[in-house]
């Protein structure tokens, strides 16, 4: 058997194989005879069929397929001893001969990661965003849930709640054909595109009207992104929204465990302090992981990508109710748009995964058995009574205890890495990679800019 290697990008390796005429013949005969054992032939007994018989009989290519389906797996684990490659994941393989017969492999190797100077991230934590404002509209909110619709004789107002037939057109072409719409007209709502809201303040009940918003470019929605949408709008009712006064029988309309409106407002007030909180500190990770990840120089074969996405789809089929086995297997457009989706997020998870592994080896982050059974009893105890066996299966479980040390590991390595960026901005260290883009001249950034000659030809 020929092996040629060789190291191609991606941190894989392409393995070209060339199998000896005479395992081929010894494997084309096994497989004919396998098949004259599973299909009658004509005249031959049961597995006694001549391999030039066989294949008259069902095709040369039914016996090459049997043959390649033990031959070129016994072949790639010889390549594998012989090239000492230990693949990370399953490799890909591609028939490209047959006499000889060749294949190519390619094997996706383990990652390349070089971290960068971790150790020099300064990063401020973001403050809290939690302001006396934030509570005010939350209560607002809360008497919208509550409000009571009174109909009115009058031209609609912001806060009223109408009723209306809408349509709307982009460039001659129907868009939206909506009667009997019932909406809210707020400030700075959005009914289709935003500005509707406020247009329809003051327009006559009962009668037709046509109104026209130019879209900004950067809409979300690329039907309308840019253009102008003509909306045709009739409004049919209009009611008032009258709200509930803020005061104690309001506090337990909401909810018999508040006695008292100031009871309702501390703990609107409380669970916006903890909500803005946890997004400060989710933002504050969220930076110092990107800063680590953009100190690292990393390579990875895009099977652990594929491997993760594979994960995330049949989590989510379970979460859908679907059966993870066909969920997202139609080659739907919506299932190849979630799918895209699951592409970017998968990418970023390896990352994020390869350079935290490294830096909890860099920094010796351990995580002791006592430790994983105290987080899992605690897990348990949330949970919904169980058989006491049951409980002590899953506290023993490897896979679980995998799961959390993996878990427990990742989250001290973020605590690890989020200290480093306080203490030395604390410290008034500068990032060393905010300096290196400042300090990047000028000229070096009009060259790179400016397209290669070289790549120009190419292109050509």
């Amino acid at each position: 058997m020929k092996v040629t290697a060789e190291r191609i990008p991606e941190a894989q390796m392409l393995l070209e194989i060339e199998l000896e005429d005479a395992q081929v013949k010894k494997s084309l005969d096994q497989a004919a005879r396998r098949l004259s054992q599973r299909f009658r032939i004509p005249g031959f007994r049961q597995g006694k069929a001549p391999r030039r018989v066989v294949e008259s009989a069902l095709g040369a290519d039914a016996v090459f397929e049997e043959a390649a389906e033990r031959l070129i797996p016994q072949a790639l684990t010889e390549a594998l001893e012989q090239e000492d490659l230990d693949p990370v994941a399953q490799p890909s393989i591609e028939v490209t001969g047959r006499e000889p017969v060749t294949f190519t492999a390619t094997i996706p190797l383990p990652p390349v990661v070089e971290l960068g100077d971790y150790q020099g991230i300064s990063i401020a934590k973001p403050e809290s965003e939690f302001s006396e404002e934030m509570v005010e509209e939350r209560l607002l909110e809360l008497r919208r849930q509550h409000a009571v619709l009174e109909p009115v004789e009058r031209e609609p107002e912001l806060d009223d709640r109408v009723t209306a037939d809408v349509r709307a057109e982009v460039e001659g072409e129907q868009i939206l054909d909506q009667p009997g719409a019932e909406f809210h007209l707020r400030e700075g709502s959005v009914i289709g595109v935003p500005g509707l809201s406020e247009k329809l303040v003051g327009v006559a009940v009962g009668e037709e009207h046509s109104i026209s918003i130019d879209v900004d470019e950067d809409w979300d929605d690329e039907e309308v992104a840019g253009k102008t949408v003509v909306f045709t709008v009739t409004i049919h009712d209009v009611k008032s929204e009258e709200l509930p006064e803020p005061d104690d029988d309001f506090a337990m309309e909401v909810s018999e465990e508040f006695e008292t409106y100031a009871d309702l407002r501390e703990r609107v007030e409380s669970g916006l302090r903890e909500q803005t909180d946890r997004q400060a500190e989710e933002q504050f990770s969220q930076a110092v992981m990107q800063a680590a990840v953009d100190r690292t120089t990393l390579e990875y074969p895009p099977a652990l990508v594929e491997h993760e996405i594979e994960h995330m789809r049949q989590d989510f089929a379970r979460q859908m109710g679907q059966d993870p086995a066909t969920f997202l297997r139609d080659n739907s457009e919506q299932g190849e748009q979630l799918l895209a989706s699951f592409r970017t997020q998968a990418n970023e998870r390896v990352i994020n995964t390869l350079v935290l592994q490294n830096i909890s080896e860099a920094e010796g982050i351990e995580v002791l058995d006592e430790e994983i059974t105290t987080d899992l009893q605690q897990m348990l105890a949330g949970m919904p009574t169980q058989d006491p066996d049951q409980t002590e299966q899953m506290l023993q479980d490897e896979g679980i205890r995998a799961n959390v040390q993996s878990r427990l590991v990742r989250e001290r390595t973020i605590e690890r890495l989020q200290q480093i960026a306080l203490t030395n901005h604390a410290a008034g260290v500068s990032d060393d990679l905010d300096e290196e883009e400042e300090e990047q001249p000028e000229d070096d950034q009009v060259e790179a800019s400016e397209p290669d000659e070289d790549s120009e030809e190419a292109d050509e």
